[in-house]
């Protein structure tokens, strides 16, 4: 079906079972079962330390923030079950009940990207307890595709930090610690197309100066759970204030850095901590700069910085591939939606070019 929703990477089979009354999360998987017990006497279990390292690579499936997301999510639709007349199952839920329970969200106002996570959760927890899975029965597809239809899928986007508000932002930066550390952070992020999670996930290892610039390894993204890693130049800028490689060795110096974590906390009194920064930590920089700079900063979020590349790059005529290659799109349906609004008035607009 059309709307059908499974959590990507759904893959993880029902010897990763946890038990009804668990959250989500594999913590604490049981031992895969053994075989049937047919001829009376229990099915084997595992050793308790090969049991504890199963429960590990299951885990390692998913990231740690998507397993605590899927933790919240199902323990709302707990509560949601808990609360109605006839207090259905959530696990093994019916696809009528989570039909209701999609139903229910959207009469509430809930954003349909919210609904989707919410019903990936639910997909999740049916398959790793091995019960059948709700979320991909037809009245639930349906439901969800009524909820695409009438309360749309177009995301709420946040403005680009594209190069002359960067500009305007490190411009109001000073040589102090922590001025140097949000001025290598943003235009390190900005630069290298990075995520939140790839930026503060760079240790001092993982950026290279060479005379070309700076090589980047970014050893797990999005796009890259395995961790086959990736290599990312960034060039050196053409203006001193606004040159990442130049800012990153400023921040490096003046840290004292010399391994481990790349960007890391400082505290007001520019002491510089030991544990990196958090990916929530890049929105709140950006939003306290651009705040300095003039600008609103409910406008802005940690993935301005890489939107306002793309849609710079784009603006400035660089292609697609090129573009792709540097923010690692798979697709360029993917970079479509960050460059739409770099190449509006390019020199191919139509509407300039028919004599008004």
């Amino acid at each position: 079906m059309s709307g059908e929703i499974v959590a990507h990477g759904d893959a993880v089979r029902s010897t990763d079972a946890v038990r009804s009354t668990d959250a989500v999360t594999p913590r604490a998987l049981p031992a895969p079962p053994g075989p049937a017990a047919g001829g009376g006497g229990a099915a084997p279990e595992l050793p308790a330390d090969l049991a504890a390292r199963v429960g590990d690579y299951a885990r390692a499936a998913r990231s740690a923030s998507t397993w605590r997301a899927y933790d919240s999510d199902l323990r709302q639709f707990r509560a949601w079950c808990a609360h109605q007349p006839a207090a259905p199952s959530a696990l093994p839920a019916s696809p009528a009940t989570v039909a209701g329970y999609l139903a229910t969200l959207a009469d509430a106002g809930y954003r349909p990207s919210t609904i989707r996570r919410r019903l990936a959760a639910i997909s999740v927890a049916h398959r790793l307890a091995g019960q059948p899975n709700p979320a991909i029965a037809p009245e639930v597809g349906a439901v969800w595709d009524g909820i695409r239809r009438t309360r749309g899928m177009r995301p709420t986007r946040k403005t680009a930090l594209d190069t002359d508000l960067l500009t305007r932002v490190v411009a109001g930066l000073g040589d102090d610690v922590a001025d140097l550390r949000d001025r290598a952070l943003l235009l390190i992020g900005f630069a290298g197309c990075l995520r939140r999670s790839e930026l503060v996930g760079l240790d001092v290892a993982d950026l290279v100066e060479t005379p070309d610039g700076l090589i980047l390894t970014i050893r797990m993204s999005k796009t890259d759970q395995e961790g086959a890693g990736a290599l990312v130049g960034i060039a050196y800028g053409s203006y001193r204030p606004t040159c990442p490689v130049r800012a990153w060795r400023a921040w490096a110096d003046g840290a004292g850095l010399r391994e481990g974590p790349a960007f890391r906390a400082v505290n007001r009194h520019g002491h510089v901590g030991a544990t990196r920064l958090y990916p929530g930590s890049v929105a709140r920089i950006v939003q306290r700069r651009v705040a300095a700079a003039g600008l609103d900063p409910a406008d802005f979020a940690g993935h301005s910085l890489r939107s306002g590349f793309a849609t710079a790059a784009a603006r400035a005529g660089v292609a697609d591939r090129s573009i792709m290659r540097q923010g690692r799109w798979r697709s360029s349906a993917s970079l479509d939606g960050y460059i739409r609004a770099g190449r509006l008035f390019d020199r191919d607009n139509p509407s300039g070019r028919v004599g008004l």
